[in-house]
Order: C-alpha cells, then structure tokens, then sequence
C-alpha cells in the first residue's frame, strides 16, 4: 500500500460483554489484549496488528477479516464501537512530521464503523 510504515496499529474495542472465548469465537481470531468487566464496567479487549509484514495490509486485512462479526456485535450491544489506533513516532529533532493512512484502510475501517486515531510518539531518532 504505502512504504512508511507506523509504529504499530491496534484494534481497540471497548465496552466488551462478552467473555475473552466468546468474543474470540466470534471474531475468529484471538484477541491479543483482554480486560473482563467487573463491577458493572464493561471490559476491554485489542487486536495487535501483525508487524512482520507491510503493517497497512496486514490491518486492512484483519478489518476485512472480522468486519461482518463487528457490525454484528456492535448491533447486539454485545462491545462498543472498535477504534483503529495507528501509532506514529515523532523523533524529538523533527519540527514536523507526516503519516499517510491509505485511503482503501480508512474506507474499509469507517464502513466497518471504527474510527481511525493517530497516536504520536515522541522518540530519540
């Protein structure tokens, strides 16, 4: 999709009903982060995009992959609206710096019904 890749991308999905199995089976895939509910909070759970491969495709294909199953489970009530968080470094010497989320990414997420967050990290280089 596009060579500069971002820190890391995640799925977060919060306001989980569900238990860790239950929400995993109807994903179809294993969540990487889980936080149960407890005392009539609503759990929290994450999806780690894969880094060993062009981040922007491995993500898009993860939406792809579960985008029936969220809609669903949103409708239901059952987790919160997903948000795709894209994590950007920011080296302390730049006065300003860019990050392209391609265009097929942002459609995809927002026909999914995520939102798209840019977090930006400040590192040495």
């Amino acid at each position: 999709m596009t060579n500069q890749q971002p820190l890391t991308i995640v799925i977060r999905i919060p306001n989980v009903v569900l238990s860790r199995s239950d929400l995993n089976a109807s994903l179809g895939l294993a969540v990487d982060r889980y936080e149960p509910s407890c005392d009539h909070t609503p759990g929290y759970a994450q999806i780690d995009i894969a880094d060993d491969r062009d981040q922007w495709d491995a993500a898009l294909d993860c939406v792809q992959s579960i985008r029936a199953s969220i809609q669903r489970l949103v409708t239901e009530g059952l987790i919160g609206a997903p948000i795709l968080d894209v994590a950007m470094s920011f080296p302390c010497s730049s006065l300003s710096k860019s990050l392209t989320i391609p265009a097929r990414l942002a459609a995809v997420a927002g026909e999914t019904g995520m939102d798209v967050h840019l977090s930006v990290y400040q590192t040495k280089q």
